[in-house]
């Protein structure tokens, strides 16, 4: 009798796993048409262009994106895609093998991205919340991390890292300072044309995405103003 109802109990979390990701394709494809973007369900390969860019994101799991929406705002191109990675609870993914349990539980993690390439180049950077799991960003690509003397909030929220601490201080205006203050859960990696804009472990519900993308392009705006 219990294995008849281990099976009932698998085969209930299988179709309600199948239930919930045509409910949220469907959800998914309403709102890129509200956004006037194209919509391409399920799986597809993370496009070379953006793997080779360098960002961090993509070196914590397979290059698989999931729901990927695609359109234009203004002169910027944006894609709007789901990418899932394991990683060990207190660590981060691996790109080509699977994280081991070595006395450290490992956990799903699955984030709405927005890639937005744009016409002008920014300074190579990484901007994140500071109590997120350990991250390898400044080993891996050679980045410093960067502090105000005036800003001690904002250092104690945020972890900054850059290439080039002069000139990325140049891009931190008031204005962005205030942005960061009112989303100090947004990740933002640059590199040159590129910009990723996500929020560690958090799949919005497919009606806030198009908020989402606004608070992204007005971050990029401010930065870009200079």
């Amino acid at each position: 009798m219990s294995k008849i109802v281990f099976i009932i109990f698998v085969v209930i979390i299988i179709v309600s796993a199948i239930f919930y990701e045509k409910y949220r394709g469907d959800a998914l494809s309403i709102t890129s048409k509200r956004l006037g973007y194209d919509f391409h369900p399920g799986q597809h390969q993370l496009p070379t262009e953006l793997d080779d860019a360098g960002f961090d994101l993509f070196t914590q799991g397979p290059p698989n994106i999931r729901n990927r929406m695609q359109g234009t705002s203004g002169d910027r191109d944006v894609s709007i895609f789901e990418f899932t990675y394991n990683a060990s609870s207190a660590g981060e993914g691996q790109r080509q093998y699977p994280v081991a349990d070595d006395f450290n539980s490992v956990e799903t993690r699955s984030q709405s991205v927005i890639w937005i390439r744009s016409r002008q180049s920014l300074p190579d950077f990484d901007l994140s919340p500071r109590r997120i799991h350990r991250r390898s960003v400044a080993k891996r690509f050679g980045l410093q991390q960067v502090t105000f003397d005036d800003r001690g909030s904002f250092n104690q929220q945020h972890m900054l890292l850059a290439r080039d601490s002069q000139r990325i201080r140049a891009l931190f205006t008031d204005e962005v300072f205030e942005f960061m203050a009112d989303h100090p859960d947004l990740v933002i990696e640059s590199r040159g044309r590129d910009a990723l804009l996500y929020r560690f472990e958090k799949l919005p519900d497919p009606d806030s995405i198009p908020r989402f993308l606004e608070d992204a392009l007005a971050l990029l705006d401010l930065f870009q103003r200079q």
